[in-house]
């Protein structure tokens, strides 16, 4: 088994975006505040006023988090709450025009990776709203189609990241240059951009 490597020092600003005037960045800074904890998110996530005030962006962030700070653990709860929230179109997610171009790289990767996430629950026949799901009496039961869900389309835009703005991160980087967030991870999605990390924990029921 490979070891796991140590949380990749990127800069964030707890769960929500940075504002979009702020100046371009050309190079990662350090983590400067610490994610809420998962417990934490979980006792907030039942609180009505705060899943109202909620936004699909503030929960792409927190998903960047986990993923920055190594707390993989926190990925499937959190893409569950996306799932459920019925008004967050996938393919109308906002573009966070993020001025961190390596946090950028793996938001637009996250946003590709739920579309695929998505996709994989509804095949199931799963559906987003609970009441909904689909249950076969039998595995011959063939399911109904479905419309699938789509990634926004400022994904496309997102370039991968450039190896030498993370090169001063050696205890991060694979031998080819690449980001790390998960040894041995293959996501293609992740992959395009020049980042290491599975995505297994996107994929729940």
């Amino acid at each position: 088994m490979v070891d796991a490597p140590p949380p990749i020092h990127l800069h964030f600003r707890d769960t929500a975006p940075p504002p979009r005037n702020s100046p371009p960045s050309q190079s990662p800074t350090p983590v400067s505040h610490p994610r809420m904890a998962s417990e934490d998110l979980t006792n907030m996530r039942s609180v009505p006023i705060w899943r109202a005030r909620d936004t699909p962006i503030r929960s792409m962030y927190r998903l960047y988090e986990a993923m920055a700070a190594g707390e993989y653990y926190a990925i499937g709860p959190e893409v569950e709450y996306f799932w459920y929230q019925r008004s967050w179109i996938l393919s109308r997610l906002p573009d966070p025009r993020d001025y961190d171009p390596v946090r950028y790289a793996i938001l637009a990767s996250i946003a590709e990776e739920l579309a695929k996430a998505f996709n994989w629950q509804l095949s199931l026949g799963m559906r987003r709203d609970k009441r909904k799901h689909i249950y076969r009496k039998t595995l011959e039961d063939v399911l109904p189609p479905y419309t699938p869900e789509t990634a926004p389309s400022w994904t496309k835009h997102v370039p991968p990241i450039d190896l030498e703005l993370i090169a001063d991160l050696p205890d991060a980087l694979d031998s080819s240059g690449r980001l790390v967030l998960e040894a041995g991870g293959k996501s293609p999605a992740f992959a395009e951009r020049n980042i290491v990390t599975d995505s297994g924990h996107f994929y729940t029921v």
